[in-house]
């Protein structure tokens, strides 16, 4: 029979492990525009999943400067979102872009593929945020927007 205090620290560390977990699969990085985060989502998605991803994005937008926002869903395809229905997801990214919307940042999504893109239109899930194929072209976007120019320099 397992004892309570063995069953606690199991419990801690699978805490530890999801927190881990939720690092490594949507890290928010700060983009070469000021005030503009990357986040990348990765892996297996569950609509919990995306609820601690929510959160997250938002209490980074509340502690930092965050005038816009890149969410890359390159890495999500019709294949890894088998825990998840088209329909669960597409409003999970509504959700995620209003969520953001209403914090005063600018979303961009960047990646969806052609299927997914296709399955969410067909379900009828309204998504507000502009979209690109891939992170250099709404980071294009983004720089021209703001009148922003790429210079080399030369030590």
């Amino acid at each position: 029979m397992m004892s309570d205090e063995y069953l606690k620290k199991l419990e801690i560390q699978i805490r530890e492990y999801e927190e881990a977990l939720l690092a490594m699969t949507a890290p928010i990085i700060p983009s070469i525009i000021p005030e503009t985060i990357l986040v990348p989502i990765t892996g297996i998605l569950l609509g919990e999943r995306f609820e601690k991803i929510r959160i997250k994005i938002l209490s980074y937008i509340q502690n930092h400067e965050t005038q816009t926002a890149i969410i890359d869903f390159t890495d999500i395809t019709l294949d890894n979102i088998e825990q998840i229905s088209i329909q669960e997801l597409g409003s999970e990214i509504h959700q995620l872009t209003e969520t953001i919307i209403l914090m005063g940042v600018e979303v961009y999504c960047v990646g969806l593929s052609p299927q997914l893109i296709k399955e969410i239109v067909r379900t009828g899930i309204q998504i507000k945020a502009e979209s690109f194929s891939t992170f250099q072209k709404a980071l294009t976007y983004i720089m021209k927007k703001k009148n922003l120019v790429l210079q080399t320099v030369i030590e």
